[in-house]
């Protein structure tokens, strides 16, 4: 009698969907998962079926939105309008979240390569080993926005992080603030480098002290880790009397800067490196730079079409140049 998915799973202990993905090879299971599976195959002698050949014309109107999550306000607007761009290409989405796992981006990138995807645009791509490997053998495009990856060449399109930076930090010091602190995300993000390298440059131009220990990084900027972050500076002998921070973490700072009786922008001034609808509408807007998403969003969709058109045409590395919108969140210091 031969073998059933359905053995396999009950001596795994896994659903069937999940034995299935591995017997298929199609969709992310973990390396674990993977080699548990495949052990019990062996164990009950189970013959994979052949898969039928993916026809090359079966998914190449299907184009990947790798990303690594969506609880940020921002993620979920810049997915949306690359969304709306890619159906006006007659394009059909197909978002994958990883989590931020480099194993899950290698996953999800061999799964486009495998089912002859049209491309994949992708707002995060960790700087891994194996991960540069993959892309570099990769048979469908690539185009990363938001982040680069300084060892790989791809098509990359991002806002001028470093700008970000210098531009923040130099509002805060015209406006009287010499103690500075800044809210970053991941020290390995290029992102998060570009802005520290531009507030520290802004500030050593102006003579101003970078003081380590208001140098913050946090894995995410995401609204639910700006509580403890703000409960961190009010905990300091010597507070900053401004921050530059980024994404939804800042109006996460100022609400709870504000619950336990901080006056912002009186008592501490808060600039953001990105423009939000949250940041626009919380309790005190926020003064903050802003980009074109939309045109990135455009941009991004014609760079993948380029890219398959001509794959052996120069690499493209379109920067956008920020732009400052003043709101409620900064003034001088309180004397």
């Amino acid at each position: 009698m031969k073998a059933t998915l359905k053995q396999i799973a009950e001596e795994t202990g896994l659903s069937i969907s999940t034995v299935s993905r591995v017997v298929t090879g199609r969709g992310y299971v973990s390396e674990e998962t993977s080699a548990l599976v495949n052990a019990a195959i062996q164990k009950f002698e189970y013959v994979k079926r052949e898969r039928r050949a993916v026809s090359l014309h079966d998914n190449d109107d299907l184009v990947m939105i790798l990303i690594g999550g969506i609880r940020s306000s921002l993620a979920a607007e810049d997915v949306e309008m690359l969304i709306r761009e890619l159906e006006k290409k007659q394009k059909r989405p197909f978002v994958a979240i990883t989590s931020f796992s480099p194993e899950r981006e290698r996953s999800y990138l061999k799964f486009a390569a495998d089912n002859h995807f049209f491309g994949v645009i992708a707002l995060t791509i960790q700087e891994e080993p194996e991960t540069l490997s993959l892309l570099r053998n990769i048979s469908c495009p690539v185009t990363m926005l938001e982040r680069y990856l300084p060892s790989m060449e791809l098509d990359y399109l991002r806002p001028d992080h470093y700008k970000m930076g210098f531009a923040g930090a130099e509002y805060l010091l015209q406006h009287g603030h010499r103690h500075i602190g800044f809210i970053g995300g991941s020290a390995t993000s290029t992102t998060t480098q570009d802005k520290k390298m531009g507030f520290e440059d802004c500030m050593r131009a102006y003579g101003a002290e970078i003081r380590p220990e208001w140098i913050i990084h946090v894995d995410r900027l995401i609204y639910e880790n700006g509580r403890p972050i703000a409960q961190h500076l009010l905990s300091m002998p010597e507070r900053p009397t401004a921050i530059l921070c980024s994404n939804d973490i800042s109006v996460s700072i100022l609400d709870e800067l504000l619950a336990q009786g901080v006056r912002v922008p009186k008592d501490m001034s808060i600039f953001t490196c990105e423009d939000s609808s949250l940041a626009a509408h919380c309790q005190v807007p926020l003064t903050c730079m802003r980009i074109d998403y939309q045109r990135i969003s455009v941009d991004a969709v014609k760079t993948l079409f380029r890219r398959q058109r001509q794959p052996n045409s120069p690499r493209r590395m379109l920067v956008y140049n920020p732009q400052l919108v003043e709101r409620n969140s900064v003034a001088p210091p309180a004397k």
